[in-house]
């Protein structure tokens, strides 16, 4: 009788532990389904969606299939805060969440207090990790830092530049440390040849008439404009520049790539912008055309933005990390996740450490649009890597 009963409590602590295993592994996307921040979280979004899909036909995850929820964060600080607050209430593995620090942070806050993971689809401000929201919180992007090193090497390097002159959109903290790092570099790069002139302006502004002014008034002329911004303001600041006759090179941001507001420009030139890939099929990488024709094949049309192999690249990242970590258990995800080397990861070699959780040597795409179509140039990848003090602009 009591070896009856010892083998049916075994029996039935076997079947507990079967169904604990067999349950689903969850995420949650808090993100932007409207609003301006859609442009960037929507992409990666589908990308994510489309590599959970893959892990699913391939068997899931530690044998687990994995279910997703996404909360609409409207593109509001108080809607990302309540949104990542629901989602971790539902008891979500991990948090998926906006491509921004600004928009991103307050939900990424909600998973770090509840001790979850979480996962920005792609920003690019060094506190989106470690020393800002928490030591669970990790972006898919690189540092935007790093995105003015490039462009600053590269207009050095390739096209000869040495006056530049440098248009920083103050909206957000993105954009600032975008100028940051190319004026960082170019200190480096030309102490003969300093910067031009400085000049700022908000993603909003009408106008920016006065600071055509001025640059027109510089002397000697700037032989390039560096402007650190996104949609739609930059596109704006483009169209008046060229409308005001300044033809010299504009150097971009990342916030600026793809084409989906060249419509704003008509046949624009002379433009240049670093990227993750490009989704018009002359990705000089293999693994990135693959990427781009999986996805046309799932939803019928290309990426609207190369944002989309970051959300791609999040979920395969992290199901390595829960893979060798054998477990969803977020200490120990974390620690897979902070043993990244250069990991090989279909968006480009990724690395973490205990006190980074942001790419700093991630190697970016240059493009340029001539006559209003996009061009890949090069694989850039940074010589000049970041300091701490540059990462979270110290000293400004």
């Amino acid at each position: 009788m009591l070896k009856s009963g010892m083998a049916a409590f075994a029996a039935a602590v076997m079947w507990v532990g079967v169904a604990q295993a067999q349950e689903p592994i969850r995420i949650g996307f808090a993100v932007a389904e409207s609003g301006w921040m859609n442009a960037y979280d929507g992409p990666p979004l589908k990308a994510a969606l489309l590599k959970i899909e893959e892990i699913n036909a391939a068997g899931g995850l530690l044998g687990r299939k994995i279910e997703t929820v996404i909360a609409d964060t409207k593109t509001e600080r108080e809607q990302a805060a309540k949104a990542g607050t629901e989602l971790v209430q539902k008891g979500v593995d991990l948090l998926v969440i906006s491509a921004d620090y600004d928009f991103g942070a307050p939900a990424g806050l909600a998973a770090q207090r509840a001790g979850l993971p979480a996962f920005s689809l792609g920003a690019a401000d060094p506190k989106m990790g470690v020393q800002g929201v928490g030591n669970l919180v990790f972006t898919a992007n690189g540092a935007a830092q790093v995105e003015g090193i490039d462009m600053a090497e590269w207009a050095f390097k390739r096209k000869g530049i040495r006056n530049p002159y440098v248009l920083e959109d103050q909206s957000i903290e993105y954009s600032k440390s975008g100028c940051a790092g190319f004026r960082s570099a170019w200190k480096k790069l030309s102490p003969d040849h300093p910067i031009a002139g400085s000049d700022v302006f908000k993603n909003d502004d009408p106008s920016i008439a006065a600071q055509i002014t001025r640059i027109k008034s510089t002397s000697p002329a700037p032989d390039a404009i560096y402007m650190c911004s996104f949609t739609p303001g930059g596109a704006s600041v483009t169209r008046q520049l060229r409308a005001a006759g300044i033809d010299v090179p504009i150097l971009a941001n990342v916030g600026m790539t793809d084409d989906y507001w060249l419509g704003a420009v008509p046949n624009l030139s002379n433009f240049y912008v670093p990227t993750f890939m490009s989704i018009f099929g002359d990705d000089p990488r293999p693994e990135l055309n693959v990427f781009l024709d999986k996805f046309t094949k799932k939803y019928g049309a290309r990426p609207e933005s190369a944002y989309s192999v970051l959300g791609y690249s999040l979920i395969e990242q992290w199901a390595k990390a829960v893979e060798r970590a054998k477990s969803t258990d977020a200490k120990a995800v974390v620690a897979e996740l902070e043993a990244f080397k250069d990991e090989p990861l279909t968006v480009g070699p990724t690395s973490y450490s205990k006190d980074l959780h942001i790419q700093v040597n991630r190697p970016l795409l240059v493009m340029e649009v001539q006559g209003g179509k996009h061009r890949s140039l090069e694989v850039w990848r940074n010589e000049i890597i970041p300091s701490t003090q540059l990462l979270f602009r110290i000293g400004e």
